[in-house]
């Protein structure tokens, strides 16, 4: 029997949801965020995320305000972050990450709420009064928001939204203007080898590079390259060891990236935060997967394919035989969607 939240008889006029993470993690919580709104359609809904997930605020529409939590090291930011969490009321605080983050408890703890929401984290429980089961390991994130969703009585979907304002589109169509000539019909495949902090989660780049020259042998195809902050020295160097040049997409902010992003057929990467935004704006994916992130955090939906590494915390092991048939084999299911 699920877990029903009790939290009291008063209205709930505002709401406060938490998520101190990566861009990836609060792009998979929109579904909850939505629901939330539909739930309670007349609550002011505020969201804190941490720096890193500032450029996605702008592209979240199912929130009023926001609040973020800045770099360590700038304190007069963390006071006046501090104060808007001390002098504003609210009646409901959601913890969004299902994991224990220090930080996280520190900001609930401080928050003027009547009811705190999270689930069980095994660690500073004392903060929250309505605590859900612990995810189990292999509990999909979108099954978590789930539970999440149904312990306050809200309709859940868990489809990924995203809405990009139209200056970002009008700024990815002027970018592109480069790289794209006007009315071409080929098959647009955009590589990110990106998430190169993360090594047993990062296929190899000699592998990107020996699959995108198989896909360089196929006429239908166009085949572009992403790069993502602090990555365009490393994608450039698999991009000069290809057999013929391939575009690089110009750096932007995220809601201009998403918005090149959406011009593509299909988004070929590593298991990042991009990969969750190109989901989001309704983009066929195709990445390669660990045993964990297979089973915690892959796009459910024909139109998202990929590799399965046996290893359940690398996904380095995947052959470019093994990528290059499961690749080909995913465009052929695509055309309905395309």
């Amino acid at each position: 029997m699920p877990m029903r939240a009790d939290l009291g008889q008063a209205p709930i006029a505002r709401i406060t949801c938490l998520y101190i993470g990566r861009v990836g993690d609060v792009i998979v919580a929109t579904p909850f965020l939505r629901a939330l709104r539909r739930h309670y359609p007349k609550a002011r809904i505020r969201l804190i995320v941490g720096w890193r997930s500032e450029q996605v605020l702008p592209l979240i529409p199912f929130v009023d305000e926001w609040a973020v939590l800045q770099k360590p090291q700038r304190l007069g930011s963390h006071l006046k972050f501090a104060w808007s969490l001390l002098s504003q009321p609210c009646d409901l605080l959601i913890d969004l990450n299902s994991s224990y983050s220090k930080t996280s408890t520190f900001i609930a703890r401080a928050t003027r709420a009547r009811a705190r929401m999270a689930f069980d984290k095994g660690r500073g429980p004392g903060v929250f009064d309505q605590v859900l089961p612990a995810p189990a390991v292999t509990e999909h994130m979108y099954d978590r928001y789930a539970r999440l969703a149904a312990a306050l009585g809200a309709p859940y979907d868990p489809e990924l939204e995203l809405r990009l304002p139209a200056a970002d589109v009008a700024e990815a169509d002027r970018l592109l203007s480069s790289f794209m000539v006007k009315g071409e019909r080929s098959f647009k495949v955009l590589i990110h080898p990106g998430n190169f902090d993360r090594f047993s989660f990062r296929w190899p780049e000699e592998k990107f590079a020996a699959l995108t020259d198989r896909l360089l042998d196929d006429p239908t195809l166009r085949v572009f390259y992403m790069a993502g902050p602090g990555e365009h020295d490393k994608v450039s160097e698999i991009v000069r060891a290809l057999k013929r040049p391939v575009s690089i997409l110009p750096p932007a902010r995220l809601g201009v990236s998403g918005a090149m992003l959406k011009k593509m057929d299909l988004f070929v990467c590593n298991i990042t935060g991009t990969t969750h935004l190109a989901v989001a704006l309704k983009v066929p994916t195709f990445g390669f997967y660990a045993g964990y992130t297979q089973a915690v955090w892959r796009p459910r939906g024909a139109r998202h394919g990929g590799t399965v590494c046996p290893e359940w915390e690398s996904c380095r092991e995947t052959t470019v035989d093994e990528a290059y048939s499961a690749l080909k084999d995913h465009l052929g299911r695509l055309s309905p969607w395309l």
